[in-house]
């Protein structure tokens, strides 16, 4: 247990109505706060008072960056409602520590380790559910803490970043930073490593997924392959999110995503490959030591084929123009674990898969000896994670309207391969609302430059 926390009072007015608004609309919000008086950590247990009345919520604090001098964000997420007056929680303090309690008109500060201790407590016996709650947040913070070698990450990092991904794609990163950071502690033996943690999203039963196969075509062959699924929503649209795989995830050869977006009657494949570090700790691709590239490329030039021949809907409506309708692509990743509360996408890049073929092909991805090795110096033609993920969310890239009748076969063939399958689908609608902009119609936080993290 941490021996001390953040108290933060927003203040009156439009600000505390900001961030109420904040809190409700993407369950997080982030302040600043003077580093040398707070000295904010990495991740602690914060109580947060929106006009100094009440203890309104229990959550977790992130230091970010620095915005002025002397001065860094913080932001606060996995919030849990309180709803304690302020004295009746002074009242519960025993006599020694409650002359020391402090409720600060506006910012933040630190109790002393002792008088936290009692806040807590006094917290506990007040207000139902409050230890767990506590408990909970606790494990929050001492998962965030990567342990020092803990570098390297096993499949469950390139899962992940499938599940980052679609959810960048379906809401933008306010929403994926807003499901990501409340994905639990990782545990042992967890089936599906990723999606099992995310524990406050609707979890899909087996007889929920019968309804599925009649929205998508393929999940009749993929049913009993399901090993993990959940669904989430807006309020206007719904993301199904699926983990497929038929062998057990030690024998897995990689990943890989289908993004379907009923939107745009579109999807996209994407397959992961993992990125080593060489002699000087830079990261590198080298396809000559990867057994099943050659075999997968193959893999996806037959599907890619395939598609082309499908008969080709009319162009009837916007909605079907795409800058390229090649659905394929390479995800080159740095195996980099992620900790508790780290809501980023892995560190990677996105290839065409035609360019990827000519890339295979170029001087410079030749090493001195001659094989191929691709790195971040080589390969400058490429897509970064918001570039990519910009594209996909707003149907630019994609395969042609009518195509998806395809995708059982292709469905087939990556699971006929060994490969773990992450398909992500969002439901049918008339329409998307823009979820960069707030009600009053300004920029959210996603595209905002000077926005906390």
């Amino acid at each position: 247990m941490a021996k001390s926390g953040l108290w933060i009072t927003i203040g009156a007015g439009k600000l505390a109505e900001a961030v109420a608004y904040s809190i409700g609309t993407h369950e997080q919000f982030s302040t600043t706060v003077v580093q040398s008086e707070i000295r904010p950590r990495s991740a602690e247990l914060v109580l947060v008072s929106l006009r100094g009345e009440l203890v309104d919520y229990l959550g977790v604090s992130q230091v970010g960056r620095r915005v002025a001098t002397g001065q860094v964000t913080i932001g606060v997420s996995n919030l849990k409602e309180i709803g304690l007056s302020c004295k009746e929680l002074n009242a519960a303090l025993p006599p020694r520590f409650s002359k020391y309690f402090w409720v600060p008109p506006e910012g933040a500060n630190r109790p002393t380790p002792r008088l936290w201790e009692e806040i807590l407590k006094a917290i506990r016996g007040k207000v139902p559910d409050a230890g767990s709650a506590i408990d909970g947040l606790n494990r929050t913070v001492a998962a965030s803490q990567v342990p020092l070698g803990r570098m390297k990450g096993g499949l469950e990092v390139f899962e992940r970043d499938a599940v980052a991904s679609a959810l960048q794609v379906f809401g933008g990163s306010a929403f994926r930073k807003k499901v990501l950071r409340k994905a639990d502690a990782p545990a042992k033996g967890d089936t599906a490593p990723f999606l099992s943690r995310l524990g406050e999203v609707s979890i899909r039963e087996d007889p929920q997924i019968v309804h599925d196969q009649a929205i998508f075509p393929g999940m009749g062959i993929t049913r009993r392959d399901i090993i993990g699924s959940v669904v989430l929503t807006d309020g206007i649209e719904y993301l199904t999110i699926l983990n497929c795989n038929r062998q057990p995830l030690e024998e897995t050869l990689g990943v890989d995503l289908i993004y379907y977006s009923h939107r745009f009657d579109s999807f996209v494949l994407v397959q992961y490959k993992r990125m080593s570090e060489d002699r000087r700790g830079s990261a590198e691709y080298r396809p000559g030591n990867d057994s099943s590239h050659e075999k997968e490329v193959e893999r996806m030039l037959k599907a890619e084929e395939f598609l082309k021949a499908q008969p080709k809907g009319e162009d009837a409506n916007t909605s079907d123009f795409r800058l390229s309708s090649r659905p394929f692509y390479v995800k080159l990743c740095e195996p980099k674990a992620k900790a508790a509360l780290d809501a980023g996408m892995v560190s990677g890049m996105y290839v065409p898969l035609e360019l990827w073929r000519r890339l295979l092909d170029a001087p410079e991805a030749r090493g001195p000896r001659g094989g191929v090795v691709i790195t971040w110096d080589n390969c400058l033609r490429r897509f970064n994670n918001g570039e990519f993920t910009n594209l996909l969310r707003n149907g630019w890239i994609g395969s042609a309207a009518g195509e998806s009748k395809a995708l059982s076969r292709i469905v087939e063939q990556v699971l006929s391969g060994g490969r773990m399958l992450v398909f992500a689908e969002t439901t049918k609608g008339r329409g998307s609302k823009d979820l960069r902009r707030d009600q009053l119609g300004r920029f959210a936080a996603d595209d905002d430059p000077t926005a906390a993290i």
